[in-house]
């Protein structure tokens, strides 16, 4: 069968859909890039904003609408499977990923059980960039964020998968790893180990490469932040750090629930640059969160122009179902639009 995956959303979600292709290819399936000569199109799909949710369901409708056959994956249908009742097509979520197998069906016509097995260990590059997946879920609980109901709690995969991993994709050619998760500083909080001795781990992986290590939350490293340090020394780490803030205000910080102030915020920057003065600084901010006042939003001017990072993410605030923050009084949408510029 030939088969298109679509992709919306982060980092994480491309890691499934890497592993969605090696479930497929080890049943005999192959993949093509252009959904119209596809037999079926597997949308990985993303929930995190309303715009993005309907970005999403405008996808899903126009495949539809050709008739082709669909399976829906990612968020959506683990946050929010009441929206597919009325598409009618299968659906797997993060954590049942496996499952996928058995709703395609195998494609394999010699089952002599060598091909496939060894199709399901090859992994999968984007150009030279190999994407290694370190856990699910998170160990926050934001006001905000239905990313939770999607991913769930924190559950870290062992050290030794990873590194297994690591180094198959570097042995297929991957110049640059990144490891991705919803916070990959809370990586290991919920086993024996931490961040730090995964990264001495992975990169005692041998090869020519580069480790891009993916979004860190201020509450959680801030209390290993010495040994992040000491890890990030080494040189197959780019000096690269995305640590989303949110709100320069503390008042809305504390009503988002992210357990963490733009003191913190600051330290952790600055204690980054001092060790490493090249440091890239990528961030981001939520605008017009409904207790956010004008003064709030001078706050997270302020608090902008003195970090001056390299890259800024701005996010109008969207309510998503079953959050706590939904229960609020939405801000006007031209508040918010105003805000974002």
């Amino acid at each position: 069968m030939k088969i298109h995956i679509k992709t919306f959303g982060c980092t994480a979600n491309r890691a499934d859909s890497h592993r969605i292709m090696q479930l497929l290819a080890s049943e005999g399936h192959v993949f093509i890039d252009n959904p119209d000569l596809a037999d079926l199109v597997v949308v990985n799909t993303c929930t995190v904003t309303q715009t993005t949710q309907q970005k999403v369901l405008k996808y899903i409708n126009s495949v539809s609408d050709l008739g082709k056959d669909i399976v829906v994956a990612g968020c959506l249908p683990a946050a929010q499977p009441d929206i597919l009742d009325g598409i009618g097509c299968p659906s797997v979520t993060p954590a049942s990923l496996d499952d996928i197998t058995d709703i395609v069906g195998s494609n394999i016509v010699d089952s002599n059980g060598i091909t496939a097995p060894a199709l399901y260990n090859v992994p999968i590059l984007e150009g030279v960039t190999g994407i290694v997946s370190i856990s699910q879920g998170c160990a926050g609980q934001c006001s905000y964020c239905i990313v939770k109901q999607a991913r769930g709690k924190l559950v870290s995969r062992p050290v030794p998968n990873i590194v297994d991993e690591t180094r198959l994709l570097v042995r297929h050619g991957a110049r640059e790893i990144q490891l991705t998760s919803q916070d990959t500083s809370a990586y290991g909080r919920d086993m024996s180990v931490k961040l730090p001795e995964l990264l001495r781990a992975v990169t005692a992986v041998e090869g020519d490469y580069m480790i891009r290590v993916g979004m860190m939350n201020p509450f959680t490293v801030i209390d290993i932040i010495d040994d992040i340090i000491e890890s990030f020394k080494d040189s197959h780490i780019f000096k690269f750090l995305h640590i989303p803030i949110q709100s320069g205000s503390d008042r809305v910080l504390q009503h988002m629930n992210r357990r963490h102030t733009s003191e913190d915020f600051k330290y952790i920057v600055d204690t980054f640059r001092n060790n490493f003065p090249g440091m890239v600084i990528s961030t981001d901010f939520i605008v017009g969160y409904p207790t956010e006042t004008e003064q709030d939003f001078i706050d997270t001017l302020e608090l902008l122009k003195e970090i001056r990072p390299q890259k800024v993410n701005i996010t109008r605030y969207s309510p998503r179902p079953n959050t706590p923050s939904s229960q609020l009084r939405d801000l006007p949408s031209w508040k918010k639009k105003e805000r974002s510029r």
